[in-house]
């Protein structure tokens, strides 16, 4: 072959490469194109709202605020917060920038992955042209994998995403500077050094698990490196040593203290499992991890993943420990044989790994998608080099090109689901009849359609199969009761009874405060407003519940005093707030502490509990309060109409002065 005809054929190569990646990356926009519309959920609000907390972010100082005030981890994940400001500076806003901007960093991530399986396969001495289609159709079965869906539509899950490409960055310097040692070892160890550092810290300030990058740095270095010894050699020691023995060891040392914590074997509220159910529960849950991303479903159950059941003993339930003992098989048998399979051994090793924070010790919820966004990554490289090697070209081709619509199908249809909440919550509540969180979100989600009976049916039938998280399902009953008049004393002091020896669960406070608004509208005439407030005040026999610097105490007592205000006690409710406030101090608390009582013609009570809100933020800058809704100014305008209220009522206001 003359060198003409060599350079035309490399043309076509490249070109078919590049039509090829094109193709890739339009099918993904293609299959999550329809949820680019869908809403904002859940935990979306916690982070998105300080956007508007300051009246926007409009300056230095708001600006600061909303980056630097983040609690989403110990970090606040600063990076993270200010991507977000590329779609909005204020709030409530629109949520298809945010999502059309997540997509944009899967494609972004996709394209990292590509070059990153592409580099490892040179390095383990894969043909050159077979190595660009083959990291190819790799990166398109992470890209298009719709248990990814979840991750990329679900906006506040960008910082999932930004950590894993400043791993994937990082990861890709290390390995061109590791190329370098032979010919330039100083030039070599600096791009590592940079690559290894730089984005560690980049990586973590976007989300904490980026403090993984050595590790993994490491998984590659002892598979794929350790295969190619007589190639590239081996790390200088005392360099290996400091970048990534040492971070290794600290991180394993922090995971092994939790194993010693005085809770481990406690429940702790508002967690339905202890720290040792929870490390029992993991093999289960790894395993059904990798059971969806080599067989993808239509449709997953998404944001809700609170019927996975506890693993409570290692033979309770049995597959706690088979699962335990097939993991430690595929890690022995990855270490084992890491020279002999490498592409193995790394997808194996760097799934483990990847998990090693969010699926161990850490008291985090149990099952969430995301945490398979980077892990999953190099998981179907050894499959696709298999087929590639054992399946006949054209057989290979229609077997790659029959994956891939069937992926594109799955994602799209997920994607679809994703564009109404509504749609999420129906599709969630029949995958999974054991969410208490689906099944009560469905059950109101009918009953504002005026599905009414079916609303009831649905919370009925799901208190009577799930075995835990009762009170919500509670509650939500008692509110639909409510509404349809259908609720009587009999069947509200049963119930009463079973909540108020409960350990009290502060995600619920919007459940309780639904109903409570109900009882006072007098939607439900059996029930009294004395008979709600004695459900709420025994809650605080329970041990736990008493605890006055909790946040359970401070709910509860938020919630007793709402009752007083409604029952004409305000001399009571005051008393209430200011425990409920002490336990908790929150400048946006005392706030809407005054506000329900000036809307009952409290006025003195209401500037009592404005003041408390000023002193709140007197006492703690603004700039450190990502929390708080409010200004300085907007207590004094509160104020003022507050005034001019009490001076326009005549005699009968039912002011009383403060203690």
């Amino acid at each position: 072959m003359d060198i003409a005809t060599q350079r035309r054929s490399e043309y076509l190569r490249s070109a078919a490469i590049t039509g090829g990646w094109a193709l890739l990356l339009l099918a993904c926009i293609f299959a999550y194109f329809p949820g680019l519309n869908g809403p904002f959920v859940f935990d979306d609000f916690g982070s998105l709202e300080a956007l508007g907390a300051l009246g926007g972010v409009t300056d230095w100082t708001t600006f600061k605020a909303f980056v630097l005030g983040g609690h989403a981890g110990p970090t606040g994940r600063p990076l993270s917060l200010l991507t977000f400001l590329v779609d909005a500076d204020n709030w409530p806003s629109d949520s298809l920038p945010f999502k059309r901007t997540n997509l944009v960093i899967h494609l972004v991530n996709g394209t990292l992955v590509g070059i990153l399986i592409d580099r490892i396969l040179r390095l383990v001495g894969c043909d050159r042209h077979h190595t660009r289609w083959i990291a190819m159709i790799s990166t398109a079965y992470w890209l298009l994998n719709p248990f990814l869906v979840s991750t990329t539509l679900y906006v506040v899950q960008r910082m999932a995403q930004l950590s894993a490409l400043f791993i994937l960055a990082g990861l890709i310097g290390h390995l061109y500077g590791r190329s370098l040692i032979s010919a330039n070892p100083r030039k070599a160890y600096w791009i590592m050094t940079l690559s290894v550092g730089l984005f560690t810290v980049l990586a973590v300030l976007s989300k904490e698990n980026g403090i993984l990058l050595p590790l993994l740095i490491g998984v590659i270095e002892i598979t794929v490196f350790a295969s190619q010894k007589h190639r590239f050699g081996v790390l200088d020691r005392y360099w290996a040593t400091v970048f990534i023995v040492a971070p290794t060891l600290m991180i394993v040392a922090y995971l092994a203290a939790m194993v010693f914590r005085h809770d481990f074997f406690d429940i702790v509220p508002p967690r339905d499992f202890s720290i040792y159910e929870r490390v029992l529960t993991q093999p289960r849950i790894l395993l059904d991890y990798l059971q969806h991303w080599f067989i993808p479903k239509l449709y997953t159950t998404g944001v809700f993943q609170d019927h996975f059941i506890k693993s409570t003993g290692m033979l309770s339930p049995i597959t706690t420990i088979l699962s335990a003992l097939l993991h430690v098989a595929i890690i022995s048998l990855s270490i084992v044989k890491r020279r002999q399979w490498p592409l193995f051994a790394l997808a194996a090793l760097f799934f483990y790994v990847g998990h090693l924070l969010e699926s161990t010790v850490l008291n985090l919820e149990l099952y969430f998608e995301h945490r398979n966004y980077l892990p999953a990554c190099f998981l179907f490289v050894p499959v696709v080099v298999f087929l590639h090697q054992k399946m006949k070209r054209q057989l290979f081709v229609v077997a790659v090109l029959g994956i891939s619509l069937v992926l594109i199908g799955f994602t799209r249809y997920s994607a679809t689901v994703w564009t109404d909440f509504s749609s999420m919550v129906e599709a969630s509540a029949r995958k999974a009849p054991t969410s208490a969180r689906a099944q009560a979100e469905y059950a109101k989600d009918l009953f504002n359609a005026q599905r009414y009976e079916e609303s009831l049916q649905v919370v009925d039938q799901a208190i009577a199969i799930i075995p835990f998280d009762k009170p919500h399902l509670m509650v939500s009953r008692l509110t639909i009761l409510c509404r349809l008049k259908m609720l009587d004393a009999g069947e509200f002091e049963r119930v009463a009874n079973m909540l108020s020896v409960t350990v009290y669960d502060p995600r619920l406070i919007s459940i309780y405060h639904e109903f409570s608004s109900s009882v006072i509208e007098r939607n439900c005439q059996d029930v009294t407003l004395v008979a709600l407030r004695a459900m709420f005040a025994n809650m605080l026999d329970v041990p736990l519940n008493a605890d006055t610097r909790s946040l359970r105490y401070s709910q509860i007592k938020y919630l007793v005093g709402l009752i007083d205000v409604h029952n004409g006690e305000p001399a009571q409710a005051v008393t209430e707030f200011e425990d409920s406030l002490e336990a908790q101090p929150s400048a946006d608390t005392a706030m809407n502490m005054a506000a329900l009582l000036a809307s009952n013609n409290y006025f003195e009570e209401a500037l009592y509990f404005s003041n408390a809100a000023l002193v709140e933020l007197e006492n703690s800058p603004q700039e450190l309060l990502p929390d708080t809704s409010v200004s300085e100014s907007d207590v004094r305008k509160f104020q003022a109409i507050v005034r001019a209220d009490m001076n326009g009522v005549q005699g009968d206001n039912k002011s009383h002065p403060i203690p």
